[in-house]
């Protein structure tokens, strides 16, 4: 006790004795301020901060700087590790702090993560990391100044703090979206110390990111890379139950899309579930606030595979005995998991892989669908009965495009045979039949001679486009966006087949040596006479071909759909794309469908590899603009230029070697 700094032994005493106290009874502020920086070091330091803050809260104006410096000096000279952490704890519980207390803690805390002299521990510096990032939360100051420091990291460093920096990358990209945390995290994700907590904070950056996709086809691969990095993080650690979960619950959830058996999706749920009890087992909910969201996190994941698992043995059968309690707690559940489960305010990646299985299951089955439709007759004002009207249309579209598989192909509804769409036509009888037998073998021929390439990219698309309301419930606008899309795929196959040689017309897509690029309006030009060759005699006009902006507009009935030509030279990505053009695509959508066609002129890149494949051109995309309930709706299409001769590929691989 005799190297023991009166104000601290004093502290020890009033400690002691459980009862409230303030600052007076150590001698005041006068008293404590000298000797700040003695007593910062001491693990009695955290008891300090409290009454400091509340005397700080009430001091005077001439106290106040007092107050201020001495908090400064405490934080200043701490550096053991259980001293930092419980600091943060109380300080944080005060904020916000008097005056610009809030910036010197930041500060303080910043300077001690980013200090590499061996003054600070690992843990120590971790502890710091910690109360930096929970002050940068709502300030996007603080934000930049802390991804600052973890762009510096380095690999040689303290591998304790890296552990620790990697989860709290993690969480801040959840929070924060910065893309350069992902490629902080990689770097991280190679030193062998750090690895297990890198992956799973890749993993959860890419499951962060394919809970925002809006459709199966981007959200899938989004999904697997997840699992992937969950399943390395599991790999390389001696006991991660939290990737565990994961890793399960995804490979469940993909493996529902790709329409797994309900028993093995029943063993994965059970998997989850045992994870998700060693989980809480192991963490004892303990940890710095930001941790719980993770924890609740994972119990939703927990439960979202439960449901998904119950679905499907429900889905397996013709008919529910209590349909009511299957709808509500199953069906509707799974089919707006996002919001229901996940506790999300908006509809996204979950959605996208699990109802095309939903529609096309309850579609199959006559007693589902039926049962369906009766519920949502009697729950109307229900709070899934937005969901359920939404199913039930997928459900209605779905058996009119494909027909319940239970029924021949022959029992199709007059709605969309072709035998009915020549009968309400205003050909003479007499005439009908050898028309139809015209149609029927041009028709046949068409199909037939469709690559696999151009179904896919037609299926894919059409399996986005039927949950937007104006394509499931608009016949003209599926009719429009219907033919848009089969002769632009037909139309992007062609042109990938054409020499110059072949067709004068396309060479404004190869690569010119001496002369300009080419012009949008070349492309506009060129799909227009595709289009009114192919759909002679619809409405059909293209607009301000000289005026700068190029477009083609398609009507049919009332409404109208317009096809958007553009030319890019420095990014033709697809989010560059709709970043760029989404706004100028939506904005004809303003007074008709909400679906559109952004054709673009691929110009960014000169095709030194040769022409990209058919299936990689065409993406759909979802623009939600501020204030609307709906999204809308745009096809986007790249066509391949500057592209070169097969020859002149081998020409230039040659010259490069």
């Amino acid at each position: 006790m005799t190297d023991m700094h009166p104000i601290e032994a004093k502290l020890i005493e009033v400690v002691k004795s459980g009862r409230d106290w303030r600052l007076e009874d150590l001698g005041g502020i006068s008293k404590l301020a000298p000797a700040a920086r003695s007593l910062g070091s001491t693990p009695m330091m955290p008891e300090l901060l409290q009454p400091l803050i509340l005397g700080w809260s009430n001091a005077t104006a001439a106290d106040r700087d007092a107050h201020k410096r001495a908090l400064h000096d405490l934080l200043e000279v701490a550096t053991t590790d259980f001293v930092l952490l419980e600091a943060v704890d109380i300080l944080e519980h005060h904020r916000p702090l008097p005056d610009d207390g809030d910036e010197c803690c930041f500060m303080l805390f910043l300077a001690k993560a980013a200090n590499r002299d061996h003054s600070h521990s690992g843990l120590s510096r971790g502890a710091a990391l910690d109360g930096a990032f929970r002050w940068a939360g709502e300030n996007r100051r603080w934000q930049l100044r802390l991804l600052d420091l973890f762009l510096g990291l380095v690999p040689g460093d303290d591998p304790e703090f890296l552990r620790r920096a990697a989860k709290i990358a993690g969480v801040a990209f959840s929070h924060w979206r910065d893309k350069e945390l992902v490629g902080v995290l990689r770097k991280l994700a190679q030193l062998e110390a750090v690895r297990p907590e890198a992956a799973f904070e890749l993993g959860m950056a890419a499951l962060a990111e394919a809970m925002d996709r809006a459709d199966s086809n981007t959200a899938a691969p989004a999904f697997r890379e997840a699992r992937d990095w969950f399943g390395e993080s599991e790999e390389v650690s001696e006991h991660r139950p939290e990737a565990s979960l994961y890793f399960d619950g995804l490979d469940l959830l993909l493996s529902f899309q790709n329409g797994g058996a309900s028993a093995s999706l029943g063993a994965a749920s059970a998997r989850v579930q045992q994870h998700a009890f060693e989980l809480h087992a192991w963490s004892g909910g303990s940890g710095p606030p930001w941790l719980g969201a993770r924890q609740t996190e994972a119990a939703c994941w927990s439960a979202l595979a439960s449901a998904v698992a119950g679905l499907a043995g429900r889905l397996d059968e013709p008919s529910w005995w209590e349909p009511a309690a299957v709808i509500e707690e199953g069906l509707l559940s799974v089919y707006s998991a996002g919001r229901s489960i996940l506790r999300r305010d908006q509809y996204g990646g979950i959605e996208a892989m699990v109802r095309p299985r939903i529609r096309a299951s309850v579609a199959s089955q006559a007693g589902q669908a039926h049962q369906v439709r009766m519920w949502l007759q009697q729950n109307a004002a229900h709070e899934w009965a937005a969901e359920a009207r939404d199913l039930s249309a997928q459900i209605d579209a779905f058996i009119e495009q494909s027909g319940s598989p239970k029924n021949p192909p022959e029992a199709s509804s007059e709605g969309t045979s072709l035998v009915a769409i020549i009968e309400r036509s205003n050909i003479p009888e007499d005439h009908r039949s050898v028309l139809f037998s015209v149609v029927s073998n041009a028709m046949s021929l068409q199909l037939a001679n469709l690559t696999g390439a151009e179904v896919d990219v037609i299926e894919r698309c059409c399996k986005e486009a039927r949950g937007h309301p104006d394509y499931s419930a608009n016949a003209n606008g599926a009719r429009l966006f219907d033919t848009v899309l089969l002769w632009l795929v037909r139309f992007i196959f062609n042109r990938l087949e054409l020499t110059k040689g072949d067709d004068p017309t396309g060479a404004y897509l190869f690569e010119r040596d001496d002369g300009p690029l080419p012009h949008e309006d070349e492309l506009q030009k060129d799909f227009f006479r595709w289009v009114a060759t192919n759909a002679a005699g619809s409405d059909l006009e293209a607009t301000n071909i000289a005026s700068g902006r190029a477009d083609i507009r398609l009507n049919s009935g009332p409404e109208r759909l317009v096809v958007e030509v553009k030319r890019e030279e420095s990014d033709c990505s697809f989010d560059a794309l709709s970043t760029s053009y989404a706004a100028q695509t939506t904005d004809y959508q303003n007074v008709s469908i909400r679906l559109g066609v952004l054709l673009v002129l691929d110009l960014a890149t000169p095709n030194r590899e040769g022409t990209p494949h058919l299936t990689s051109l065409f993406e759909m995309r979802h623009i939600r603009r501020m204030g609307e309930t709906q999204s809308r709706l745009i096809l986007i299409v790249k066509v391949p230029g500057r592209r070169r001769r097969p020859s002149d590929l081998t020409k230039l691989a040659r010259a490069t070697r």
